[in-house]
């Protein structure tokens, strides 16, 4: 038996209509040999009408919550769930922390590819704040480790770090989501 792990989202009008479905699903899960992992699955109301961070879920990574747009209108928002963006910055420090004695060129190429794969998952619209908090830090952590390192007193000072950052062409972060075009047929 394998247990499932991923959250089920699904939407339900009225609340009978949920608890059927929350009844059920367990059901529909055995015929695949797969069953519901307790702890991670519960009803939750998650309206419009409820804007807020009081009402939110973690998906995929991602933490889903209402929140009014620049007009007035409620709609569904999405930032980086807190526990994976503290996550993601203690590997990258860890990263850095072990491979600060790589040449500069392998090093910036390698913190590089890390960066632009936290962007192009987390790189959404409405994200730009913690893909941002993750790129200073990434940035404050090399700083930190690449002056520890070979027994010099500090390899680089800020402006010496600030002028190798715009020479190997640091990763600046970025949205990839495309926005929806609206299509009128």
């Amino acid at each position: 038996m394998v247990l499932c792990q991923a959250t089920i989202c699904s939407s339900c009008r009225y609340r009978d209509d949920a608890e059927r479905f929350y009844k059920v699903l367990p059901k529909r899960l055995m015929k695949f040999g797969l069953e519901v992992a307790p702890d991670k699955t519960r009803l939750l109301l998650f309206s419009r009408y409820h804007v807020g961070l009081q009402r939110r879920f973690t998906f995929l990574g991602f933490e889903f919550y209402w929140k009014e747009d620049h007009r007035g209108n409620p709609c569904v928002a999405r930032r980086t769930a807190p526990k994976k963006l503290q996550a993601a910055c203690l590997r990258i420090k860890d990263w850095i922390k072990c491979n600060r004695h790589l040449r500069g060129k392998e090093f910036f190429r390698g913190l590089n590819r890390r960066l632009r794969g936290h962007y192009n998952y987390y790189g959404i619209i409405g994200n730009s704040r913690a893909i941002n908090r993750f790129y200073f830090w990434s940035l404050q952590c090399t700083f930190k480790w690449l002056n520890r390192r070979g027994g010099q007193r500090k390899s680089y000072d800020k402006e010496h770090f600030k002028d190798i950052l715009k020479h190997v062409g640091i990763a600046h972060p970025r949205i990839t989501q495309k926005r929806y075009r609206k299509v009128f047929a």
